[in-house]
């Protein structure tokens, strides 16, 4: 059917769907069109120009030129279309982005670095770095005192990071979403965001450390059961015992993957801890192996790119004295960290919309 509100497009947007054949007949006024998921007119006549939505793919949006721009509805893209709507948001969107990224991590940061260097912890990476045959000397009971302060200071710089994170995810999922409808977010308001509904999302992220926990162990558990009565005696029982490990563990992916999409519903859909979980649960139900396979492939990009800021980290471990150089790249990979947190978040928000799009019509107003 026909709204009412009259459209009057950008040049460069008629330009563009004129050249991949959407627009033509020069059209000066558009009147916006509210779809009805109807595909079976692929030629309609609006005003004073022809509409071809045949040519506009399975991102066939109304009067829609690029992800983020002025379509009414979104409707569902194919894969890599995610991928690249997810790239150009990053582009739109980085500054806010960036402002939570650092507002997290740089407190997270030096809180860590102060615990390592107030704890003791130094003293046992000294000996790591410049004289590993001490330690190798050392009894078994003397290395676990000495290392000790150590693992319990990486202990506590991991739960500052976790809390980090939830924040740059929550901050990072309401940058995007409104992005996707049309409109700016400044860092300040993606802060006020984070903050208002982080209490839900660390329960909810608790919950589900808890229940991948409990997978894992129970799957340990049942692996380790016939491995002690009867052990790897040949090459075939080590083969088995891996394959067993393996299959154990894959409940644990499975509930990862399938409750991967509740900060974004925490945020979006404004729900409660446990509501964001079923309703993750319900979204990525039928769509578990492109959810599985996308969210490998951030993986893999967020792993490079670690790999590409360590480069640049651990030759500055060694500037100057040992504490000093480990302190200033220690601090850039945190920071460093924070940003490429805000970006997988980023990733996984435009992945939560075009799920959202598959279930149903899915308007711009109803992502903000």
């Amino acid at each position: 059917m026909t709204a009412d509100v009259v459209y009057r497009p950008p040049s460069q947007t008629i330009d563009e769907l004129s050249r991949r054949g959407v627009v033509t007949n020069s059209p000066i006024v558009i009147h916006r069109h509210l779809g009805n998921r109807s595909t079976g007119h692929r030629h309609i006549k609006v005003s004073t120009c022809d509409l071809n939505f045949g040519q506009l793919g399975q991102a066939g949006l109304q009067v829609r030129a690029g992800y983020g721009t002025e379509p009414m509805q979104i409707v569902p893209r194919p894969f890599g279309q995610v991928l690249g709507d997810a790239m150009n948001a990053l582009t739109r969107t980085w500054q806010p982005l960036m402002s939570a990224a650092l507002w997290a991590f740089i407190p997270a940061g030096v809180a860590a670095l102060t615990v390592f260097r107030f704890s003791g912890a130094e003293e046992f990476l000294n000996l790591v770095f410049n004289d590993p045959a001490y330690l190798d000397s050392l009894p078994s009971d003397e290395l676990i005192e000495l290392a000790t302060p150590f693992l319990r200071a990486t202990l506590i710089a991991v739960v500052l990071q976790v809390l980090a994170s939830v924040f740059v995810y929550l901050a990072s999922h309401h940058v995007i979403s409104n992005d996707a409808a049309g409109f700016k977010t400044t860092g300040a308001d993606a802060r006020r965001v984070a903050l208002n509904r982080y209490g839900a999302g660390l329960l909810a992220g608790l919950v589900i450390f808890l229940a991948i926990a409990g997978v894992v162990v129970a799957g340990l558990i049942a692996w380790t059961i016939p491995w002690a009565l009867v052990g790897t005696p040949n090459a075939t029982s080590v083969f088995i015992a891996v394959i067993l490990m393996v299959a154990l563990m894959t409940p644990a992916v499975w509930l990862g993957v399938t409750l991967s999409m509740w900060s974004s519903v925490l945020v979006v859909e404004k729900r409660g801890a446990i509501g964001s979980l079923r309703r993750s649960l319900h979204l990525v139900r039928g769509r578990w192996w492109p959810t599985f396979g996308f969210l490998l492939l951030v993986g893999l990009l967020g792993s490079v790119a670690i790999q590409l800021i360590q480069l640049v980290a651990i030759p500055l471990s060694v500037v100057g004295e040992l504490g000093i150089g480990i302190s200033i790249a220690s601090l850039i990979g945190l920071v460093a960290q924070g940003l490429i947190v805000a970006a997988i978040a980023a990733m996984y928000t435009t992945w939560y919309i075009d799920l959202r799009a598959r279930e149903g019509e899915l308007a711009k107003d109803d992502l903000l």
